[in-house]
């Protein structure tokens, strides 16, 4: 058995099908497809300039996705951030830093691209990461955490920021995981357990691995129910500047496999609806968002917390 840590991410440079078939046609067989060079280099410049400038060098304690955690920047030896962003695209602090985050995530290109790859018309952002350095997020199917209702329609994307390095750590899905269900069999089965269980399956489908070699303004599309994460850094010289976004088709309920949200605010930005679940840092939200992370792990106390939200 192939070993996910001796996977070489040798994939070919394309969509890895004929020229004839469409994105749509890929992305319903496999759960995943590519679009070479659709974010123009132009944005990705003024995104990175403003990363540079503003977030790198902020002592502003910033929501951490890696870590479930408001936290300062760390860095490694070349300077790269340690810790991954969350919810870039609505930053109060860095608004024009954000502002260039928008730019990217609502552009008309990456409107077309999710519109060929699914069929439906709108989608409203849910969610967005940023990562310097490789974080090695740990294999996940995201319906888990968000989705939409019904489930299996939200969308991921992985956006390059620059060339991304194979001994950075590259990012990988496996086709075909939107069909594999290693939850429902347990109704009460803790957080911990499924992500063990998810890695299982990984080990012992390393070889069905996808991870190509991706450039700057290339981005990969993934379904909710898609297996999918980072390979290990080879060479922390190497950073992996990258973007990471959640589209809902429009015309869809927002949760996840649990529970609907019953009530989301949007905002809109190039005609765009877009929301932000994770505040901006306040010592009321870091106690609040303790006690969720506290109780995460116990399916019977999250089911106790989603009936009182309900209900407010």
């Amino acid at each position: 058995m192939q070993s996910i840590d001796a996977v070489t991410a040798t994939s070919p440079a394309s969509v890895l099908h004929a020229p004839q078939t469409t994105l749509h046609d890929t992305y319903t067989a496999e759960g995943w497809c590519l679009c070479r060079g659709l974010v123009p280099e132009h944005l990705i410049d003024a995104l990175v300039r403003r990363y540079e400038w503003d977030v790198v060098p902020s002592d502003y304690p910033f929501f951490r996705q890696n870590t479930d955690a408001y936290e300062r920047n760390r860095y490694t030896d070349r300077g790269y951030v340690k810790q991954s962003f969350l919810d870039i695209h609505d930053y109060e602090k860095f608004p024009e830093f954000s502002r260039c985050a928008r730019e990217i995530f609502t552009h008309q290109a990456v409107r077309a691209a999710l519109r060929e790859a699914t069929g439906f018309d709108e989608f409203n952002l849910m969610q967005t990461m940023l990562f310097d350095a490789n974080t090695e997020t740990v294999p996940h199917q995201d319906c888990w955490y968000l989705d939409s209702v019904p489930n299996g329609h939200l969308l991921g994307a992985w956006f390059a920021l620059e060339d991304i390095d194979e001994r950075a750590g590259r990012f990988y899905v496996i086709p075909g995981t939107f069909a594999v269900d290693l939850h429902s069999d347990t109704p009460d089965l803790k957080h911990s357990d499924w992500l063990v269980r998810v890695a299982d399956y990984v080990r012992t489908h390393a070889e069905e691995i996808e991870a190509p070699a991706l450039k700057k303004g290339d981005v990969l599309f993934w379904n909710s129910r898609t297996i999918h994460g980072s390979l290990p850094t080879q060479d922390p010289a190497f950073s992996r500047k990258s973007l990471t976004a959640h589209y809902l088709p429009s015309h869809m309920a927002f949760g996840n496999l649990f529970t609907k949200k019953e009530f989301v605010k949007y905002k809109s930005y190039n005609g765009m609806q877009f929301y932000r679940n994770q505040p901006d840092y306040s010592l009321a939200n870091k106690v609040k968002f303790g006690v969720k992370k506290s109780i995460y792990d116990s399916p019977t106390l999250m089911r106790g917390v989603r009936q009182i939200q309900k209900l407010l």
